[in-house]
């Protein structure tokens, strides 16, 4: 459910904008700014998961409010819906992943990844069967129907990237269903197998589902997935906004990684998930820094598999402040 080593050369957004060398690796990062914030209110497109988690800590323990900003999260259900809702300037920042992202950004979509929130911990993604389905490994599921929330996204890009790392030659069809609607489906029998994030692989398992594919293992191990955007016109307008606002996540992110358990006695507030669920569930890696290499990791994975144009470069479409 994370983030430049070298210097990259890329197109600048606006008059604003130039290339840095930043920690981790290369980026975007805007020249033009004096530490005042140019807006102190602004709105997030959020949603309430575990892998986004950062921002709803950043604003409840005041990390955001150290950082001079008042911020209003605004649930949302996709992370397309809220990078479409960046680039229109109706959001400030939005949630998304580096998947959808670098589809978005390929297309013309005017956004650039701000913070890698979190990258996937150990065992929190699933696929999953009936107890009693004759499916017992990946090479299994060849042919089987797999339910999945969107098509070239997280579920399929890691299910690849893994049977691909094993050497396991398998072609599932992958069916879009909600996840609240995943569990009922492999229950019924309409899907062979359901895909699940956290907290959706613990309820699966706690109502007696078996596990058949660990898709966070092999290749999928600490990739950089979970990411917050905002537009190239917000980035060059407000640069010490967007500075502040990807230093409290990142604050955020290093203080829930020192205080787990407190954060799990918190997240049934935010989140959908019982208290129970909280307190064992695995969790994401929650990230204190943007390295363009990680996500350009998740773009060479894509254009392994077509779906992602061969000489993409991440670092053309990844925001890091000069400071870093």
């Amino acid at each position: 459910m994370e983030l430049s080593r070298s210097a990259a050369v890329v197109l600048a957004v606006g008059a604003a904008l130039s290339v840095t060398a930043c920690g981790g690796g290369g980026g975007v990062s805007a020249s033009a700014s004096d530490g005042e914030l140019e807006k102190t209110e602004v709105t997030v497109g959020a949603l309430p998961l575990a892998d986004y988690a950062a921002v709803y800590w950043a604003k409840e323990q005041g990390f955001f409010e150290d950082e001079g900003l008042t911020v209003t999260l605004e649930p949302l259900q996709g992370g397309s819906i809220g990078a479409q809702r960046v680039a229109s300037g109706e959001l400030d920042f939005s949630f998304s992943n580096t998947i959808s992202t670098a589809l978005a950004t390929q297309s013309g979509m005017p956004i650039k990844t701000v913070a890698l929130t979190s990258a996937l911990g150990d065992d929190t993604l699933s696929v999953y069967v009936k107890p009693d389905s004759p499916i017992r490994s990946m090479e299994d599921l060849d042919g089987k129907n797999i339910g999945i929330n969107t098509t070239n996204n997280i579920g399929d890009v890691t299910f690849r990237a893994l049977a691909a790392s094993e050497g396991v030659d398998v072609e599932p069809t992958f069916v879009e269903v909600p996840f609240n609607e995943m569990l009922a489906g492999v229950e019924a029998g309409s899907i062979d197998a359901g895909y699940a994030p956290e907290p959706f692989a613990s309820a699966a398992e706690e109502a007696g589902m078996r596990e058949v594919v660990d898709l966070s293992s092999g290749p999928n191990a600490g990739l950089a997935v979970s990411n917050f955007v905002t537009s190239d016109s917000f980035i060059n307008e407000n640069p010490d906004t967007t500075d502040a606002f990807i230093r409290a996540v990142y604050a955020a992110g290093a203080d829930i990684e020192a205080n787990k358990d407190e954060f799990r006695t918190w997240l049934p507030e935010i989140a959908n998930v019982p208290a129970e669920t909280a307190s064992s569930m695995a969790l994401p890696t929650f990230l204190e820094e943007t390295d363009v290499d990680e996500i350009q990791k998740v773009a060479e994975m894509m254009i392994d598999q077509g779906i992602l144009e061969e000489g993409y470069d991440a670092a053309e479409h990844t925001y890091v402040p000069a400071e870093s």
